[in-house]
């Protein structure tokens, strides 16, 4: 058997050749032995002839394709994959590529609309509908380029899928807003942090890392810099729905001294301890003593920083991701170049940083006003005002 799991997935994967033929994809099963059935069932249905051309392509082989190609590798993997798992809820895994038309991405649309979510795991916790940014990001943003991947991939061999106008299916969305921190909410947001999510929100506003950058391996700190190489596969938001990708290489950021140290320190503890990433809490044996590093998951780090804001009274919204507009518009501000935003956020197409130019409008605007303050308290405003080139009169 062929199956085996990803440190990125929670699914077991299959992937084997078969009369010169590469099968592979995601499983969708969380155990060995239940994987091992469905590769079974998927050499078996290889045998029969039921796969022998491009044009039976399913929606779960081509969702399988893409992620091993591209989605694992992105920083957003975690995030990935279950927007992978919505799309075959919505529409059935076993559905033909070639089959996929309007209508189809219109019902699983319509359908995503109503699904509600819970804001945390108690029993009782409120349901939300989701909004229209979250609806298209599910289903468009993500069965757009798997499409896309696999007539590249398959094109030649006579896979045709249907001509979909993804721009008029796409809900409209709200105009995105830029989030500042001020100064005391970004102290009271630190001084409710232990030192590991506090320097994991230090990063978070100073580089404006995507949350799924903050878990780079200990390999990626170049102390000699000092330095972080970011490898992920990094898109701008414009170009992610637009279904393209673009693989940007390492995305390289210096560092502060003071963060430098913080990271090399932990980075010496994790490589000792055996740990990917350095996000991890002490625990000590009441018995023995002894102490223990427990890493710390995607999930775990992102619950300590809300709940870390919901004590400060952080105000609502996107908030880790709003660190990430807060980054990019700081830097803006400081230094006038739109250029150095853009690398120190990683967006491969500029016109993803355009939305924080609003910072440099506002100071042009707060500095003409202050010339016309200036200018009409001056003497001379005074003298054209009266009519008298005297200041005395």
């Amino acid at each position: 058997m062929s199956v085996y799991k990803t440190a990125k997935s929670r699914f077991w994967q299959y992937d084997f050749v078969i009369e010169g033929r590469r099968v592979f994809g995601s499983t969708g099963q969380t155990t060995r032995r239940a994987a091992e059935k469905v590769e079974e069932r998927k050499r078996r249905e290889v045998g029969e002839g039921r796969h022998g051309s491009a044009e039976s392509l399913t929606l779960d082989q081509a969702c399988g394709a893409w992620w091993d190609d591209v989605g694992k590798h992105r920083g957003d993997a975690v995030d990935v994959e279950r927007r992978l798992e919505m799309v075959q809820r919505l529409i059935p895994k076993a559905t033909m590529l070639k089959d996929i038309d309007a209508e189809t991405v219109s019902a699983a649309i319509r359908k995503r609309r109503v699904i509600p979510y819970k804001k945390g795991k108690a029993a009782d916790a409120k349901l939300y509908m989701p909004s229209a940014a979250t609806v298209n990001r599910d289903i468009i943003e993500h069965l757009r380029p798997v499409m896309r991947h696999a007539v590249m991939l398959f094109g030649k061999r006579g896979l045709r899928v249907q001509d979909i106008p993804w721009g008029r299916l796409r809900l409209e969305e709200p105009a995105g807003l830029v989030k500042i921190y001020g100064v005391d909410e970004q102290a009271a947001w630190r001084a409710e942090c232990g030192p590991t999510t506090g320097l994991a929100l230090d990063l978070l506003l100073t580089y404006g890392l995507r949350f799924g950058e903050l878990f780079f391996s200990p390999a990626d700190f170049d102390p000699e810099g000092p330095r972080l190489n970011i490898r992920s596969r990094l898109m701008a938001d414009g170009e992610r729905r637009k279904g393209r990708k673009r693989d940007t290489g390492a995305h390289v950021l210096p560092l502060r001294a003071e963060h430098a140290r913080e990271i090399a320190a932990r980075v010496a503890r994790a490589r000792k301890g055996g740990l990917e990433h350095v996000w991890y809490v002490e625990v000590r044996d009441d018995e023995t003593g002894e102490v223990t590093l427990e890493a710390l998951t995607y999930y775990g780090l992102q619950a300590r920083l809300n709940n870390a804001a919901d004590r400060a009274k952080v105000t609502p919204g996107r908030r880790i991701h709003g660190t990430r507009h807060h980054a990019g518009t700081m830097l803006l501000r400081k230094s006038g170049n739109l250029k150095l935003s853009q690398r120190l956020l990683g967006h491969a197409n500029i016109q993803s940083t355009m939305r924080y130019a609003h910072a440099l409008e506002d100071d042009l605007r707060d500095a003409i006003e202050a010339d016309d303050t200036s200018s009409r308290n001056s003497p001379g405003a005074a003298r054209k005002a009266t009519g008298t080139d005297d200041p005395n009169s």
